[in-house]
């Protein structure tokens, strides 16, 4: 879509909104990994109207990396009985606050 140049740009992007409004993005690009693991799954943005701009996707595609990792640590408890104590992270999405709050 090219709004959007690196990692960075995604915190910055979607810092500019207080919420998605309305958008949804599943990103799915191989499919759905774990803890889902359905190959055939496909990405999908929805929610789109006349107001979205390009920080509602921006925000939404951080949230949905945030929906994915709860899903992740959930089912981590379900599999083992614990609960998570501590989570270490790392990327470049890390570098943004929006992401890590």
């Amino acid at each position: 879509m090219g709004f959007i140049e690196d990692a960075a740009g995604v915190n910055t992007l979607a810092a500019k909104e207080t919420d998605t409004g309305g958008v949804y993005f599943v990103t799915a690009f191989s499919g759905l990994l774990a803890p889902y693991w359905d190959p055939g799954a496909g990405g999908l943005i929805i929610g789109v109207s006349q107001y979205t701009n390009p920080s509602h996707i921006a925000r939404a595609t951080l949230e949905a990396n945030a929906f994915q990792t709860r899903a992740i640590i959930e089912s981590m408890k379900l599999d083992s009985g614990n609960d998570l104590q501590h989570l270490k992270v790392d990327g470049g999405m890390t570098n943004g606050d929006l992401a890590m709050s």
